[in-house]
């Protein structure tokens, strides 16, 4: 396996939608320590679905600064939570894309970790994701992904 000396970014071009965020998911979801996702004080999210992650959290802090984004206003509450079939399951029950995950529905900004290194990370409310990827398996895992549309970042 080729482990790279710099970190190569890919941004996604296209929101994926249906079965290609299904596949994206269940990648990212099944290649993953964890993930989290973020809420903010000033939006509103439903508490119901929050509710359905509850018990794979892991974590929670509040932070001005995460994954592509910093707040000037209040702190958001970061969600760290296990990543496997359950949470999988769940990510797309509640959303047929990967930019549905924003206020008013669902929490925003899913972002992925392996060995403490975030590999996928998106702004939703932006409608901009992408890889930082490190090594060949990773890319390899990336371009597998039917239908994803990809731009390598120079």
């Amino acid at each position: 396996m080729k482990r790279y000396e710099e970190v190569e970014y890919w941004d996604l071009t296209d929101n994926p939608k249906n079965e290609i965020y299904k596949g994206l998911i269940k990648v990212l979801c099944n290649n993953s320590d964890r993930f989290y996702f973020i809420t903010r004080k000033e939006l509103k999210y439903n508490k119901e679905i929050i509710a359905q992650f509850v018990p794979y959290v892991t974590e929670t802090y509040k932070t001005k600064k995460w994954a592509g984004t910093e707040t000037k206003g209040p702190a958001a509450t970061v969600f760290v939570m296990e990543s496997n079939e359950e949470t999988y399951k769940l990510l797309v029950k509640y959303a047929n894309s990967l930019y549905d995950w924003v206020a008013p529905e669902l929490p925003e900004d899913l972002t992925f970790i392996k060995n403490n290194f975030i590999w996928f990370s998106c702004t939703t409310h932006e409608e901009f994701a992408g890889f930082s990827i490190r090594s060949d398996y990773y890319k390899n895992l990336m371009f597998g992904i039917e239908g994803l549309k990809l731009e390598h970042i120079e």
